[in-house]
């Protein structure tokens, strides 16, 4: 499962695209058992979450996984997302986009 953050329109959005081209389960923040998962809602508010079973994967390294699940070339590309150098370009890009996910218009729904 996906959880985002479910204020954020940018990440509504990025969830509603997944959503279309996937089964993944993806779930706001706001609906999802946070203390059950062993997340907290500043955990969600930082960066997304991928949670299968015990592994929880974080930012980028989530963003890959969900990649990977979806497919065609977005497969290449995640599993892309764990070798370096690309998972240091991509870590960078996501920490850049989640500070500046806010600024991004839009409202989500």
């Amino acid at each position: 499962m996906l959880i985002y953050d479910g204020e954020c329109a940018f990440c509504c959005r990025c969830a509603g695209w997944v959503a279309r081209r996937s089964d993944i389960e993806l779930i706001a923040d706001g609906d999802a058992d946070l203390d059950g998962l062993g997340l907290t809602l500043d955990d969600t508010k930082r960066c997304v979450w991928w949670v299968q079973g015990d592994l929880k994967l974080s930012g980028h390294n989530a963003v890959g996984r969900v990649f990977q699940s979806l497919g065609g070339g977005w497969k290449l590309l995640g599993s892309a997302m764990k070798v370096p150098p690309v998972s240091w370009l991509a870590a960078l890009i996501y920490k850049w986009v989640a500070a500046n996910r806010h600024r991004f218009s839009g409202r989500c729904g």
